[in-house]
């Protein structure tokens, strides 16, 4: 026979291992861990004010990119998807960035697709207005950028649409 001492001890021991056992189960069903937020980014981005015929910074959060092309990418799809404030996209839908590289000297080489080209509406403030916007968000984020070079489709063009020449990298201007 069983001392009353000891019996109380394992029942006091399986009520203890029933209660830990309810606990892990209703943990396991019930409460979902948490998952940590990503870390958040502000970044600036230039759209077009047609109030006062320029780009107006906008600051927007966003998750960063570790990769050069995946920020840039980011930067243009932020574009595309336009302004919070009201202020107009300065740039055609689908543009998508193919590839960007930055060389030693600053100077970023963007490859971009040619819906830029072909869905920029016609007239030099069109035109403008795209390649600024383009230029003065990715410089302003990326800090090692101090100009960029525009390629459509992998091909070097003189203009975007017969009036902003392209061929030449590209110094971000803030006043436009």
């Amino acid at each position: 026979m069983i001392k009353k001492g000891y019996r109380n001890f394992i029942l006091i021991l399986l009520a203890a291992i029933i209660i830990i056992a309810a606990g892990y189960v209703i943990y396991k069903a019930y409460i979902k861990p948490i998952k940590p937020l990503p870390f958040k980014q502000v970044v600036t981005l230039y759209f077009y004010n047609p109030d006062t015929d320029t780009l107006k910074p906008e600051q927007r959060t966003v998750v960063p990119a570790a990769a050069l092309l995946e920020k840039c990418r980011a930067i243009v799809a932020e574009l595309e998807r336009g302004s919070g404030t009201g202020l107009t996209a300065p740039i055609p839908a689908d543009v998508k960035v193919n590839n960007a590289t930055l060389q030693p000297n600053g100077i970023l080489n963007l490859d971009l697709t040619k819906n830029l080209v072909m869905e920029t509406p016609e007239g030099s403030s069109a035109e403008i207005t795209a390649i600024y916007a383009i230029v003065n968000s990715i410089a302003r984020n990326i800090d090692q950028v101090k100009a960029v070079q525009l390629t459509i489709d992998g091909k070097r063009l003189e203009t975007l649409k017969m009036h902003i020449e392209i061929d030449q990298p590209i110094v971000p201007d803030y006043t436009k």
